[in-house]
């Protein structure tokens, strides 16, 4: 059982890798959305990022809505954190 869960500890560490590279390039976008007058929250944007999550979880037989709800609440940490970037005098 203990490598067992030593594999599962390893799995997350590496979840934690990729979402800090994706909040990366969260930030990489806000700079380039920032000249080009491009709002953080798109909403079509926002809906094809969580139907892509939940197609990706249904796929690889995980709960969709879990999913999708997840996913909704990283875009939103997502947008706050661009918003925080674009205006910052704001928060």
């Amino acid at each position: 059982m203990s490598e067992l869960r030593a594999e599962i500890d390893r799995v997350d560490a590496q979840l934690f890798d990729l979402f800090a590279e994706r909040m990366g390039y969260i930030r990489r976008a806000a700079a380039i959305k920032e000249p080009a007058g491009i709002p953080a929250d798109v909403p079509e944007r926002v809906r094809e990022v969580v139907a892509n999550a939940q197609r990706r979880a249904q796929e690889r037989g995980l709960d969709p809505d879990l999913f999708g709800e997840f996913w909704q609440r990283l875009v939103a940490h997502a947008i706050a954190t661009e918003e925080a970037i674009l205006k910052p005098g704001e928060r």
